[in-house]
């Protein structure tokens, strides 16, 4: 993971882990931690368009593979961490027991 930061923006660079890409399942946890993340995050891959991790519909949208670089990015007081957690949950591999159990443990 590569972390840089802007005017304000922090962003990670990072593989997806999954070997089911960010889909379903997958897909819905980043979904789930997006939602207890403050700030937001926004997902994208490297020549595309931002889109924010909260919506279910946008994340699968975005037809994230295994293996595929995707941006994540945040702004203001705390950005460092959602981006952090974030990054390090698409980097997992999320269709495994375990995985799913941590996932929504974390978002607790």
């Amino acid at each position: 993971m590569e972390t840089s930061e802007g005017v304000d923006v922090i962003s990670a660079e990072v593989i997806v882990g999954s070997k089911s890409g960010l889909h379903a399942r997958p897909a819905a946890m980043v979904v789930a931690l997006a939602g207890t993340l403050d700030p937001p995050v926004t997902l994208r891959k490297p020549d595309g368009l931002a889109v924010n991790a909260r919506s279910i519909v946008k994340v699968l949208s975005q037809n994230f593979c295994y293996g595929d670089l995707v941006v994540v990015e945040a702004t203001g007081d705390g950005a460092e961490d959602s981006v952090r957690e974030m990054a390090e949950l698409v980097a997992r591999e999320l269709e495994e027991d375990d995985a799913i159990v941590d996932a929504i443990e974390a978002s607790d």
